[in-house]
């Protein structure tokens, strides 16, 4: 048995059998530490129970995302495809983690929220609303009140959620998966922009 297991490892491990998990709650430490090959009393020299490593992967899912999607703005060329990719990134990553969106939005955490997650959370967010901002600049030639576009780009994100859990929960608009992805992200940008310079 693997003794030297790095938190790096666990988290990472713990992520990947998460990624299309539909109950976060089948899986367990022990679990965890079968797929490492180590005693799950190694785990908890890191993560005294299993809600805190489920803390730390919520942490870690963000900041996946976030490479995610500064590689998509990185590869469009334009500012309205880089509009279009940066709501197409939380499509994807939901529809293609389901898992990890589950972790993201539908799993109840117990204990105290950790430091380390709040403050992930907010980089997260200050990121987004720069980015989103920075996209609105290059189409309008000038950037859009801070506090209008974090409550619009809040409101958006919301009707991602919803619409991607009413596909979880088999009770979406569109069965297929694909043209759901397409529907969603050209929704999203529409409500985006008419919200946005509606608002201003």
């Amino acid at each position: 048995m693997k003794k030297n297991i790095t938190k790096e490892q666990i988290v990472d491990t713990a992520l990947e059998l998460m990624r299309n998990k539909s109950d976060l709650r089948g899986l367990n430490l022990r679990g965890i530490a079968r797929t490492l090959g180590c005693a799950h009393t190694n785990l908890y020299n890191y993560f005294p129970s299993y809600n805190d490593l489920l803390w730390e992967t919520h942490a870690a899912v963000q900041e996946i995302f976030m490479k995610m999607l500064r590689k998509k703005l990185d590869i469009a060329n334009t500012a309205e495809l880089r509009l279009t990719y940066f709501f197409e990134a939380f499509v994807e990553m939901y529809l293609d983690n389901k898992g990890w969106f589950r972790l993201a939005w539908h799993e109840y955490i117990d204990g105290d929220r950790p430091q380390g997650d709040i403050e992930a959370t907010e980089a997260t967010n200050k990121m987004l609303n720069q980015h989103i901002s920075d996209i609105w600049q290059e189409l309008y030639g000038e950037y859009p009140n801070a506090d209008t576009t974090k409550r619009v780009l809040h409101n958006t994100h919301c009707y991602i959620v919803g619409e991607i859990s009413n596909y979880l929960l088999g009770r979406g608009l569109i069965a297929n998966e694909a043209e759901l992805k397409t529907y969603i992200t050209r929704e999203a940008v529409r409500m985006f922009r008419l919200c946005l310079a509606s608002s201003d």
